[in-house]
């Protein structure tokens, strides 16, 4: 019973919907109409109409579309979001961006190019790093 409580609490704590817990792995396409948390390993794509949250230990190998991104482990991948994106202090994004607002905390690391747009008629998906013109 106590399990149950502990999950309900930080679902309500983190406000997501969604989580991939710590030590779990999950491959493919995750299509989330609300929030998602990643606090494991996840490879694919994530696009969410809500927010990502990528915890301290989450490692992502995948491109992120949402409408705000909290990175506080390790994406690899390109970030799109509507809104903010946060790279906290121990996070890192190695990829490319584009956001309203770009937050990156002191010992927080990005990696990539940096789109940034002022309204969502004039958000520009960046190109992913691997493609060149």
């Amino acid at each position: 019973m106590a399990i149950f409580k502990r999950r309900t609490m930080l679902a309500q704590v983190a406000h997501a919907e969604t989580i991939v817990g710590l030590g779990v792995t999950l491959s493919g396409k995750i299509e989330a109409k609300n929030n998602i948390q990643i606090n494991g390993t996840f490879i694919g794509e994530i696009v969410a109409e809500g927010d990502v949250i990528v915890g301290e230990e989450a490692e992502v190998t995948a491109p992120i579309s949402a409408k705000n991104a909290t990175i506080a482990g390790i994406v690899n991948g390109d970030v799109n979001v509507v809104n903010e994106l946060d790279i906290l202090t121990k996070g890192k994004v190695f990829g490319n961006i584009s956001s309203k607002i770009l937050t990156i905390k002191p010992g927080g690391i990005f990696s990539g190019k940096s789109v940034m747009h002022a309204n969502i008629e004039d958000q520009k998906i960046v190109k992913p790093t691997y493609e060149t013109e």
